[in-house]
């Protein structure tokens, strides 16, 4: 059975009576009156009883949900998607003159080998035996 001061809160402030208020006064919060889980109690009691009804002890009107408002914006996507043409004129600066740069790295790296031949050889072959 249900405490006899929630029900007469039911009676007095019907749905208001679930739900949070706040103090313009004192700038906070004020809990409901009944509790989340007393008045779900209430309500399967009322619902058991057979007085879910507007004149009962539960109106059906209290289970509505009232709609969260919030604000429209643009999704935020993936970064990848976001910086796409960010990152494409980037790739494009950098790949101008890539062909020269390629062609002088080649060159440099076929610089630091030294040539075939039987100097080379020789070279290796002494510097093994020291």
């Amino acid at each position: 059975m249900a405490p006899r001061i929630a029900l007469l809160a039911l009676q007095k402030y019907g749905k208001k009576a679930l739900r949070p208020t706040f103090n313009v006064d004192t700038q906070r919060w004020r809990k409901p009156i009944i509790s989340p889980r007393l008045g779900a109690k209430l309500r399967k009691e009322a619902i058991r009883t057979g007085s879910y009804t507007v004149g009962g002890l539960w109106d059906p009107v209290w289970d509505v949900k009232e709609p969260k408002v919030g604000t429209l914006r643009a999704e935020k996507g993936r970064s990848r998607d976001r910086n796409r043409e960010i990152r494409a004129g980037k790739i494009e600066e950098k790949m101008k003159g890539m062909d020269a740069k390629i062609e002088e790295y080649r060159k440099a790296e076929r610089g630091r080998k030294p040539e075939k031949g039987v100097e080379t050889l020789l070279k290796r072959l002494t510097a093994r035996i020291k």
